[in-house]
């Protein structure tokens, strides 16, 4: 099956090639990582793989952890979400559209 650049957007994320980078920075492991998050294991190895977009409040919490600034990280994170929402919205309307032309 080929994929578009618009639905290949959802199988990797930006912002979880910016959380490796800040994790590698703050020099903790993926374990300690989650301890201090409070979160489920495999949920933040799929936001570290790029496979899972994460949660603002997750966003935040994995920077204070790593004890990087949140407001840069949001800043990345308001971004991507914004190129995610505007794909879906560009999505649909292309189904819309194709939709009322065929019949």
């Amino acid at each position: 099956m080929h994929q578009t650049p618009r639905t290949s957007l959802f199988h990797t994320t930006h912002i979880g090639l910016v959380m490796v980078q800040i994790q590698r920075q703050s020099g903790l492991t993926t374990e300690e990582l989650v301890r201090r998050i409070g979160a489920d294991p495999a949920r933040v190895a799929a936001v570290l793989s790029g496979s899972r977009f994460p949660s603002r409040c997750l966003t935040i919490r994995f920077a204070r952890a790593c004890g990087a600034d949140h407001h840069i990280l949001l800043k990345v994170w308001d971004d991507e979400h914004e190129r995610r929402c505007q794909s879906i919205t560009h999505s649909a309307d292309e189904a819309t559209h194709g939709a009322t032309t065929r019949q």
